[in-house]
Formats: C-alpha cells, sequence, structure tokens
C-alpha cells in the first residue's frame, strides 16, 4: 500500500462509495481547486482518500488554533481495507499541510473515528452534534506548532 498526491477525480469515487453512498446531501459542495488530494493505493486501486486544503478554523471559541489554517475533509477507506490504511492517509495529509506550512489543522469527525484522530494526536472538541443525513461528529484539531501561542503573540515569549 501506498500513499500518493492524487487528482480530485480519482480520490471522488471512494469518497462518494465511503461518505455518501445515498448520493449527495445538501450542502455538499467541491473542495476549493486550491485543495490537495491524496490516495491510499494497494495494487493499482484506489482504497483510501482524504482531501485537505487552506480553510479558516470557524470555531475559535472551541481551541485556539494557529495560523495559516488548514481543513481536512473527505478521509474515506473502504471497508475491507480499514486496519492501517486511515492512519497512513492521516499522517500523509498532516505532512501535505504542515509542508505547505499550515499552522494548524481541523475536521468534522464522525465519533466512530475519534479514536483514529487522537492516536494521531488530534484533540476532539466542543459537543458532540449529529450532521444532518450522516449522525454524530466532534471537532478536531491538531496544532503544528510546538509552541503555536508564544508564535501567534511574540508578547507571550517576553
Amino acid at each position: 500500500m501506498r500513499v500518493r498526491p492524487a487528482s480530485p477525480d480519482e480520490v471522488r469515487a471512494v469518497q462518494t462509495r465511503v461518505l455518501r453512498p445515498d448520493g449527495p446531501l445538501p450542502g455538499d459542495r467541491p473542495h476549493p481547486a486550491s485543495w490537495r488530494h491524496l490516495a491510499a493505493e494497494v495494487d493499482g486501486h484506489v482504497v483510501g482518500a482524504v482531501s485537505v486544503g487552506p480553510a479558516p478554523w470557524r470555531r475559535p471559541d472551541l481551541a485556539p488554533l494557529p495560523r495559516p489554517q488548514w481543513q481536512l475533509r473527505s478521509m474515506a477507506v473502504l471497508a475491507e481495507y480499514r486496519g492501517g490504511v486511515g492512519a497512513r492517509l492521516l499522517a500523509a495529509a498532516v505532512a501535505t499541510a504542515r509542508e505547505a506550512g499550515a499552522g494548524g489543522l481541523w475536521a468534522t469527525a464522525r465519533t466512530a473515528a475519534l479514536g483514529l484522530y487522537r492516536r494521531g494526536g488530534w484533540r476532539a472538541v466542543g459537543e458532540q452534534w449529529d450532521k444532518a443525513g450522516i449522525g454524530p461528529h466532534r471537532y478536531v484539531v491538531l496544532s503544528l506548532w510546538a509552541d503555536h501561542r508564544a508564535r501567534e503573540r511574540p508578547e507571550a515569549r517576553a
């Protein structure tokens, strides 16, 4: 299994099959053109996907997140390949954002996937809510700076 950069078309089939098996939901929107997509591939077949790109953190009241802020969306792994593929995709998405200069990452995570994010160093914030047509979710955040407060507020270092 390898994780590699991919086009939106390469990842769309897996993301749709896993995340929207009954079709799109109201409010679904395509990923912005500037976003990056990663595919987990086994024997030439895409079995997992994730998309990541610049997006302001929509809930700064829940937790501080250093800038520039990026969002992780549409993390999906075919059921028969779960058990390691998601962790590799998540690590690759974090590395992609870090290399592009992101200071923090955020996502809306299905509660069933919170363990994956926590093992990857992410922190769940805020209360659980039901995302219409999908089910229970929480926000997850990850600072890509060891001490983001000192970097955001230079006076904090004095």
